[in-house]
């Protein structure tokens, strides 16, 4: 499956991008393997990127919770927030045996973003969209979630993006 075919498949990209960002997005993607018990995403450190899950499961943990908050398999995506908003993560996320994973970093991002003066509008509505769908599963206000309105969540993605290299 090619890093297009990837990206095209999850919702979050699918329903945000069109062709041609799709194609710009999946040519500055990267794919990345890990071996079980392996760190993804480290709690409360920096990112400047997302991962989709290829093939394999990750698991979510976050401090102060004993037992692990998700397990997540292909299709799945983790550190969209960071990758947007250039926020700390808030969660960790640990390979539970091999995983392969497609990495979007924020140069990556950057390059579909200068084109399309509406992109950041239609990542605010999926993020929305992915919150809603997010607190529907926990049974309530789901872990960690960052709570901004629409017109302050799109001002902090055009301000961590106007500062990429």
């Amino acid at each position: 499956m090619s890093e297009r075919d990837i990206l095209e498949s999850v919702p979050f990209f699918r329903e945000a991008l069109d062709d041609q960002e799709l194609t710009i997005l999946a040519g500055h993607a990267r794919t990345h393997r890990l071996e079980a018990g392996e760190n993804l995403i480290a709690e409360d450190r920096p990112g400047h990127s997302m991962f989709v899950i290829v093939d394999g499961e990750v698991e979510v943990t976050a401090s102060g919770d004993k037992d692990p908050i998700a397990r997540l398999g292909k299709g799945a995506i983790v550190g969209e927030m960071s990758l947007l908003t250039g926020s700390p993560r808030n969660a960790t996320v640990n390979a539970v045996g091999k995983v392969e994973v497609l990495e979007v970093d924020k140069a990556a991002l950057a390059n579909v973003l200068w084109m399309s003066s509406s992109l950041v509008d239609r990542f605010v509505e999926m993020l929305f969209r992915r919150q809603l769908e997010l607190d529907r599963a926990m049974g309530g206000v789901a872990w960690g979630t960052l709570r901004p309105g629409k017109a302050e969540l799109a001002h902090m993605i055009r301000t961590f993006y106007e500062r990429a290299e």
